[in-house]
């Protein structure tokens, strides 16, 4: 068990892919742990040239056969030219060495990261198969794999002794204080730039972003470019801004696919509200009916926007969450605003 709090975790985990050893990686479901793999990725192919990464998401799949055919594809992607000279079977096992015969063709190094691995516990009697994905990648020569998933039960039968998955990999769980969650790396990153910022204010600057790893390492890098000697919560605010602004065109695009009705629950959220399904509420935001309350809130869970943490509902993105606050919702005040002046002013005039 580690705290990830300590930079030196992420440099140990990077060195260890390097050397060809393979990694489970486990989680909360809240952590962000898909951004945190999807850095050492980046990492490790930034700072090792003859590394090939290649990301495959396991929630497509739901069987064995669909799992190969899926891995095989997404390898056609990432190496067409490559996989489209090898006869294999989609449906064979011997898929599972289409790594090592790249590899070797192309006299690279190959790192498959598989998202969302606690997801095979829904295949069907998924024991057999993954005994025998095992077998078929932990000897693979100039590969290594990482797989990845939530803190589950289902998961952890999976990769600890006697699960199928045991063995494949080291096992690090990946843990987290809400109060202080990389609160550290935040002064360490200032402190290496000959720059402070105290402890109270790198809390606030993880708590701001719900402590996001991805949006917090881009929150912190705003701050530092704009702080002279120390930084204050008066420059993360600027930085938020900024990190808000960034994003701007993205959010956007995600608000013009939502419903009037979805877009009230939102700002019912932002205000506080989480007894939605009260008349009081349902009135105020127009919401409907009760029925109509759990359409929109599984419509919104399905988009990826909203999800159910501790029986409350709470934003996915807390960036899109304080968009919302600070540009959408504020715009339409605004316009609201606008057009209400101009009729009174018009009203005068006539």
């Amino acid at each position: 068990m580690y705290k990830i709090e300590q930079d030196w975790l992420f440099e140990k985990l990077l060195g260890k892919l390097n050397a060809n050893r393979h990694l489970i990686i486990t989680a909360d479901q809240d952590w962000g742990i898909k951004e945190y793999v999807s850095e050492l990725g980046f990492q490790l192919a930034e700072k090792n040239q003859d590394i090939q990464i290649c990301y495959i998401d396991v929630k497509p799949a739901h069987c064995p056969a669909s799992f190969l055919e899926l891995f095989k594809a997404a390898l056609s992607l990432r190496f067409p030219e490559s996989v489209s000279r090898m006869e294999i079977n989609n449906r064979s096992t011997d898929t599972l060495k289409l790594p090592v015969f790249i590899a070797q063709k192309r006299k690279i190094r190959i790192a498959v990261f598989l998202a969302n691995a606690h997801l095979f516990h829904k295949f069907k009697d998924p024991v057999p198969f993954l005994r025998t994905l095992k077998l078929k990648l932990i000897n693979q020569k100039n590969c290594v794999f990482c797989l990845y998933g939530n803190n589950n039960p289902h998961f952890r039968n999976l990769v600890h002794y006697p699960g199928p998955l045991s063995g494949l990999g080291q096992l690090v769980e990946l843990r987290h204080n809400p109060f202080k969650h990389r609160s550290a790396s935040i002064r360490k990153l200032f402190h290496d730039h000959e720059k402070s910022i105290v402890y109270t204010t790198s809390v606030k600057m993880s708590f701001v972003v719900d402590n996001h790893p991805f949006y917090l390492k881009l929150l912190a890098w705003h701050a530092l470019i704009r702080t002279r000697h120390t930084c204050t919560p008066a420059i993360i605010e600027e930085a938020l801004n900024d990190l808000i602004l960034h994003f701007d065109y993205g959010f956007s695009k995600i608000v013009e696919c939502l419903t009037t009705k979805q877009l009230n629950l939102l700002k019912a959220l932002l205000e506080g509200n989480q007894k939605l399904y009260s008349k009081a509420t349902r009135d105020t935001y127009q919401l409907g009916s009760s029925s109509n309350i759990a359409r929109i809130k599984t419509s919104l869970e399905r988009k990826e926007v909203i999800h159910f943490v501790n029986g409350e509902t709470v934003f996915m993105d807390p960036i899109f969450r304080e968009w919302l606050r600070r540009r959408h919702f504020s715009k339409e005040f605004l316009i609201t605003k606008v057009k209400e002046d101009s009729d009174y002013q018009a009203m005068f005039a006539d």
